[in-house]
């Protein structure tokens, strides 16, 4: 691509050739005769200096950047002092030695000043001589009859010249530089750069180059891969949304999806939960006819939790046939049991005053076995209302035997036992308080899992699953997607997740504030959750969902 030419005026070439064979100034012939350093950064230089003189005086010290330049050098009979590791003319400047004798610096035309006014800031005398001129080698447009698999690019000049005579390139072609000056260079010249050799030598450019073409260079012989143009593709099974629905792995119904339900004695009218824009703690009539619209919707189920006037220490409502929960459980059974599983939340933390999810011991700590008698008693009064699916969310020691022997005892061993098996103690449950009108003060860690433990939750399953739980869920899904694939792996019973409120509410006030598209967040956030291993997600969500699925004809 480029060539070298004689300088315009030989003058200045031919004065330092004559200089670098003269006596030192000082007559000093222990140091140098006109030049005590000469600096060349290229082979060319080399060549055209050692044709003018075939031997170096004795003591001229001679620096060479790059290992080409300097064996140019010593294939010309020069001795080399100086080889800069920083391969490069910033590199030569730093490692240049103080001297006080003049440099003879041969270069070519188009040569950076770098290397002179590096030096000459230091106060080093340089006598700047142009020793060549680089040429192109032509003026057409180069033509190749194959596509190159990459173009080395060892200097700016070259890469003027490739801009110049070689673009457009083909985008399947490497544009290798053999440094960061040559690759700035080479982008200044409005070429791509894909390589840029590690070290600044011819070898260490090849071996980039060779390393990256081997990566993507077809496994086996007798392909039809011809240039650099992939064999596998995976983006065809991108390209059209009736292929991406054809080969999804992951495919989320609305009968998978469950909607958390609240019902608020005594309320008259539907009230909404700040915390949780578009959830509402209902009142009968209101839940009446959300249950209608989440049938039509076609998701799989509701879970119910009551929101009592009336709260005690004992949550003495939780057992009360007419309390608002096991009111609640008739009512969706009459309304929709036909059309869904109805489920229902059994936990005191709802009933109580303290807001804990037992009953409370005399140094205010939960009592683990008290509290199991409660339970059981609530399993039986939610059956006694219609409860299809009891769903056991307190996470007390042995709660899912408890409420089975109790339930089996009452004749009720069609009622299944839903575990809320890995719950963990999380921040996220932050509007759920609002929702259930918690009065809870402190935390819930001696009975919930702390988040940093894995393991716990899946002994925790195994727990369930051994005492008798048909289904185990994992609570909150977001972060804990980890335990949850952990036990979607292992389980012989049905894997659920609750994607609970503080997710619900972080993807809606970020809808709210125009930072994210609702929908598209809470359908990948649903589908994540199932990639994940869930069966099934009780889900703020799900009747927008739902429906967003039956629009597509899921």
């Amino acid at each position: 691509m480029i060539s070298s030419a004689p300088p315009v005026d030989p003058v200045p070439l031919e004065t330092a050739a004559w200089r670098l064979g003269s006596p030192s100034a000082a007559g000093d012939e222990t140091s140098v005769a006109g030049y005590e350093w000469i600096v060349v950064t290229s082979a060319t230089a080399v060549r055209v200096l050692a044709g003018r003189v075939a031997v170096l005086p004795s003591g001229v010290r001679v620096a060479a950047v790059g290992d080409r330049t300097a064996q140019a050098a010593r294939d010309a009979g020069w001795a080399v002092h100086l080889v800069p590791e920083d391969a490069s003319a910033r590199g030569l400047v730093d490692a240049f030695p103080d001297v006080s004798g003049a440099v003879l610096f041969p270069r070519s035309d188009i040569a950076a000043p770098t290397v002179v006014d590096g030096l000459r800031a230091r106060g080093i005398d340089v006598d700047d001589v142009v020793a060549y001129r680089t040429v192109g080698t032509g003026d057409e447009p180069v033509s190749l009859d194959t596509v190159p698999d990459a173009v080395l690019v060892t200097s700016g000049s070259v890469a003027r010249e490739i801009a110049r005579r070689m673009t457009p390139l083909d985008p399947r072609t490497l544009v290798a530089c053999i440094g960061p000056g040559t690759a700035a260079d080479a982008r200044a010249a409005g070429l791509p750069v894909h390589v840029v050799a590690p070290a600044r030598s011819a070898e260490s450019l090849l071996d980039a180059v060779v390393e990256i073409l081997n990566q993507n260079a077809p496994e086996q012989e007798g392909t039809s891969v011809t240039g650099r143009f992939p064999q596998v593709r995976p983006r065809r099974l991108r390209a059209t949304p009736a292929m991406r629905r054809l080969v999804a792995e992951t495919r989320l119904h609305p009968s998978e999806l469950v909607l958390p339900m609240f019902i608020r004695e005594g309320a008259t009218s539907a009230v909404d939960i700040s915390s949780m824009p578009g959830v509402q703690q209902h009142s009968l009539d209101s839940f009446r006819r959300a249950l209608v619209d989440a049938a039509d919707a076609g998701i799989g189920g509701v879970n119910l939790f009551g929101v009592p006037v009336s709260k005690d220490a004992t949550g003495s409502g939780a057992t009360d046939p007419d309390g608002i929960l096991n009111v609640a459980i008739r009512i969706a059974r009459e309304e929709v049991g036909d059309a869904l599983v109805v489920q229902s939340d059994l936990c005191l933390d709802e009933f109580t005053d303290h807001g804990h999810c037992g009953v409370l011991a005399a140094d205010g700590s939960v009592d683990n076995d008290a509290t199991l008698l409660r339970y059981r008693d609530m399993a039986v009064a939610q059956a006694e209302a219609g409860a299809e699916l009891v769903c056991m969310s307190g996470m007390m020691d042995g709660q899912i035997a408890a409420a089975r022997d109790a339930l089996d005892a009452a004749g009720f061993t069609g009622t299944a036992l839903l575990a809320y098996a890995a719950k963990y103690a999380s921040a996220f449950y932050g509007p759920f308080r609002e929702a259930v009108s918690s009065s809870l003060v402190g935390d819930r860690r001696t009975y919930q899992i702390d988040a940093a433990n894995g393991r716990q939750g899946l002994r925790e399953v195994a727990l369930d699953v051994d005492e008798g739980a048909d289904i185990v869920m994992v609570k909150p899904a977001m972060s804990y997607l980890d335990v949850l694939a952990s036990t979607a792996a292992t389980s012989p019973v049905p894997v659920w997740a609750y994607q609970i409120s503080g997710e619900y509410a972080m993807i809606t006030a970020a809808a709210q504030n125009g930072w994210i598209d609702r929908d598209a967040a809470a359908m990948e956030s649903l589908v994540g959750i199932k990639r994940a291993g869930a069966d099934a997600i009780l889900t703020y969500f799900a009747v927008d969902i739902a429906r967003t699925l039956r629009q597509e004809g899921i």
